[in-house]
């Protein structure tokens, strides 16, 4: 019995340094670790350490957006729950919905303020769905 405890103790600095590496926070990779073990237990450890390591790439990915999309990061963040890949898409929405919005012609404008004030906590995706559903119009059913 001693041998396998004397076993395990040399494993768990290695196992650190596996899930911590430099670079990421301890609080977020434990993050990462246990939304990986919950979502994925049942397929095995394989795909548990699949899981860790896209969400660890994808984090680092979304820690290297420009100073300009921070407000688009730390909305998003607050997600994270979802794991990185989602925090990423959500970003990505955004992004690509201001790039939009700023191309409506000028009239719009009344209508992108409103649906900045009713949906802007939700981001610039959902402001630009808000607009987009709004000169639409009405739908026959």
């Amino acid at each position: 019995m001693p041998s396998n405890l004397c076993r395990m103790s040399r494993l768990i600095p290695v196992v650190f340094l596996v899930l911590f590496p430099t670079g990421a926070s301890a609080d977020e990779t434990d993050e990462i670790v246990t939304g990986c073990h919950f979502s994925n237990a049942e397929w095995g450890a394989e795909m548990i350490d699949i899981c860790v390591k896209e969400n660890q790439a994808t984090r680092a990915e979304v820690l290297r957006y420009p100073e300009k999309y921070q407000r688009f990061v730390e909305r998003c963040r607050r997600g994270n729950e979802n794991g990185w890949s989602w925090v990423k898409t959500c970003i990505d929405k955004d992004i690509a919905a201001e790039s939009a919005l700023a191309e409506y012609p000028k009239e719009h404008a009344g209508l992108i303020n409103f649906c900045d004030a009713q949906f802007g906590h939700r981001g610039a995706a959902a402001i630009r769905s808000c607009v987009d559903r709004a000169l639409e119009g009405p739908k026959n059913n």
